[in-house]
């Protein structure tokens, strides 16, 4: 019976954290029209403002392709971050700090048992205070976007990616990005190579934290949830993956405001990117002749709303 108690209350928790969600997506205020995105897949940066885009080649950790996990990976993380601070005067020229490790960053590092529980609550009571979080964590620290060139000299050639997990520009236009960026900005790093899901994962909010107090347990699901804005209307995206390395993608299309039902809900059981055997479809986007091509449609304009930076929540805030 306690058992079944504890299952409802852990639904019902994570029913309201979906519906904070989406009134704060009616209620937020207007999104903001400056924004940073980093692309580690094509080594671009974006800075967006007033509907205006400028691009700056960049350069990335030595693995340039792993989401940074674990201090000393030399891997650049990806999610979204705030800028902690400016400092004019760097060992590259100029420095942005950004605030790794983020919640999400806490979170699965508490599922890999990288980091105790009161490490994990250090790191997010920090990141909801807007504030640095602690740098002595097996995660790593010290994360930025600096100066130094997209290419080094290592002695016998050009090499592009060479940093320990920070994102690197030419002098040039760092001066450009410092001028550009305040203390608190938002920066959004994500890698348009990965697969979908892998794409999202690190901008999704887990609603129930504390079903991560127990990792390794056979058969645990965890749910992460995004909002994003499209050009077909405001989105919920949930993930659920668990220990077994099971996904799937359930996609909530609220084309008038989240006032009414959803038009459209698509449930991925597999997370595939493919609507196969066993999943779920209900209404269309009106703009496809083919089920299969909503969805591959809907996911499309998912990255796209991410590059831009049109997420409605942001774990960090």
């Amino acid at each position: 019976m306690n058992n079944r108690l504890f299952k409802l209350f852990t639904a019902l928790v994570s029913f309201l954290a979906c519906l904070v969600l989406l009134l704060g997506c009616v209620y937020a205020k207007e999104m903001s029209s400056k924004c940073v995105v980093i692309d580690k897949g094509i080594h671009r940066m974006f800075l967006y403002r007033d509907g205006k885009v400028k691009s700056y080649a960049v350069s990335l950790g030595i693995d340039s392709v792993s989401p940074k996990r674990r201090r000393g990976d030399r891997s650049t993380p990806e999610g979204c971050y705030y800028v902690t601070c400016k400092k004019s005067d760097s060992k590259f020229y100029k420095f942005l700090g950004l605030s790794y490790p983020n919640k999400v960053d806490a979170w699965l590092g508490l599922r890999k048992r990288l980091i105790s529980s009161m490490e994990y609550r250090s790191i997010a009571n920090a990141i909801s205070a807007g504030g640095c979080p602690p740098a002595d964590t097996s995660l790593g620290s010290d994360i930025g976007i600096h100066g130094g060139g997209v290419y080094r000299n290592s002695g016998k050639c050009m090499i592009r990616d060479w940093t320990n997990g920070c994102i690197a520009v030419n002098n040039q236009d760092m001066d450009v990005i410092y001028s550009f960026c305040n203390v608190g900005d938002m920066v959004i790093i994500l890698n348009s190579k990965h697969h979908f899901f892998d794409m999202m994962r690190p901008f999704g909010n887990p609603p129930v934290i504390d079903q991560t107090s127990r990792p390794g347990r056979q058969g645990k699901k965890y749910l992460s949830e995004l909002g994003l804005v499209t050009v077909f209307g405001q989105v919920l995206l949930k993930l659920k993956e668990g220990n077994d390395y099971s996904r799937s993608i359930e996609i909530l299309l609220f084309g008038d405001g989240t006032s009414r039902p959803p038009s459209y809900v698509v449930f991925d059981r597999n997370g595939d990117g493919i609507l196969g055997y066993g999943d779920k479809q209900t209404g269309s986007l009106g703009t496809a002749k083919r089920k299969q091509n909503s969805y591959i449609r809907l996911l499309a304009e998912l990255k796209k709303a991410l590059k831009k930076g049109r997420l409605l929540t942001c774990p960090e805030k």
